[in-house]
């Protein structure tokens, strides 16, 4: 971590208003809390839970019918990967750790390098990307592809079972590594790939590589051409080590609102202002619950997490990104509902921010 380019933590001091009666955006229309058929009362009870210090939730929006419904921001405890700095204000121009989210947008870019060519196929397999690194394309390590990276069933052995804080989780010994891709290139099988669910920041960070190997440009400057500059997201921040790599499995910071366009992006299939930035085919790919995952009742797609919740008496499909600490883009798209929240509880085991989510807002919708 300590080859992380230092960050200006006053950039998380932006001003602007906060409350309920904030102006919504040009192209985000708002709606009520009756029309979306959502228990505004339940919510104004978790908004206050909030304020009082009950829950470390930095913000919380909900959206139904392409209509912003609610948006709030509370002050808290909060870090700037990987720094804590203490309880701050949170505001809607405020840039936020996305954490792993990261993880999905980095999807999105492999999937519009997909559509662009200049990647043939997911069942690609990898060491075509990274004939510097053949040694290692050993066993069945030689036949790890593209879509084995994308649902983290490479096969890699890799540890990020512990803390962060931890000096034996991987991640964080691939952030220090001098050559990070050769550190998980080199990585021993433990499983054929295709087999076993198994969490790495190493296949995100090697997916990042691959875009950036086939289009010629940072994973920085490919998201904000093809994403972010057509979604209309001009404020972001991707943390970069001292050596100029983009960090891909954890390293963006994004307000809630452009978190929000990205999650309505994936909700209408790939179209934004009549243009479709993703293929349709790619986001029912990314989002539908491909292999199971190693907690009870959760699936994975392509980066992003799959679950079966009940809302108002029926089992639905929901759809995450989703970051350590609290960071979600949630995603049902028979309820045509995206929930979007920060917090701050880093490496925190209890989940206290998706219990909020699932039991607080979901259980807040009345079908």
């Amino acid at each position: 971590m300590r080859k992380l380019i230092p960050i200006l933590l006053a950039a998380i001091f932006c001003s602007c208003h906060d409350g309920h009666n904030i102006p919504e955006p040009p192209d985000q229309e708002t709606g009520t809390f009756e029309e979306a058929n959502i228990d505004k009362n339940k919510i104004i009870a978790l908004e206050n839970d909030i304020s009082n210090g009950k829950y470390n939730i930095h913000s919380l929006l909900i959206l139904r019918k392409n209509k912003l419904i609610y948006e709030h921001y509370f002050p808290g405890e909060d870090a700037v990967f990987p720094t804590p700095v203490g309880k701050i204000p949170h505001t809607r121009d405020s840039l936020h750790d996305c954490r792993s989210v990261t993880k999905s947008i980095v999807s999105a870019c492999v999937g519009i390098t997909l559509a662009q060519g200049k990647i043939k196929s997911v069942d690609d397999k990898i060491f075509d990307y990274f004939p510097g690194y053949r040694q290692y394309a050993t066993g069945d390590k030689a036949d790890i592809t593209i879509r084995h990276l994308l649902t983290m069933s490479s096969g890699l052995d890799w540890n990020e079972r512990v803390s962060y804080d931890n000096p034996a989780n991987a991640e964080r010994q691939m952030l220090e590594a001098q050559d990070p891709t050769g550190f998980v290139l080199q990585c021993k099988s433990t499983a054929k790939p295709g087999t076993v669910f198994n969490y790495s920041g190493g296949n995100t960070h090697l997916l990042g590589q691959i875009v950036e190997r086939t289009t010629g440009m940072s994973i920085r400057d490919f998201a904000n051409r093809y994403l972010f500059g057509p979604l209309g997201i001009t404020q972001f921040f991707w943390t970069a080590r001292a050596d100029g790599i983009y960090w891909v499995p954890s390293g963006l910071r994004m307000r809630p609102l452009d978190m929000a366009r990205v999650g309505r992006l994936y909700m209408q299939r790939g179209q934004w202002k009549g243009q479709q930035l993703l293929p349709a085919s790619w986001i029912l790919q990314s989002t539908k619950w491909i292999v199971n995952s190693d907690e009870e009742n959760v699936g994975y797609g392509f980066q992003f997490w799959c679950s079966k919740p009940t809302v108002a008496g029926q089992q639905v499909d929901m759809a995450q990104a989703e970051g350590n600490g609290g960071q979600t883009i949630a995603m049902i798209p028979s309820l045509d509902l995206e929930i979007v929240m920060t917090a701050g509880y880093y490496n925190d085991v209890t989940d206290q921010a998706n219990q909020v989510l699932v039991r607080d807002v979901l259980g807040a919708v009345k079908k």
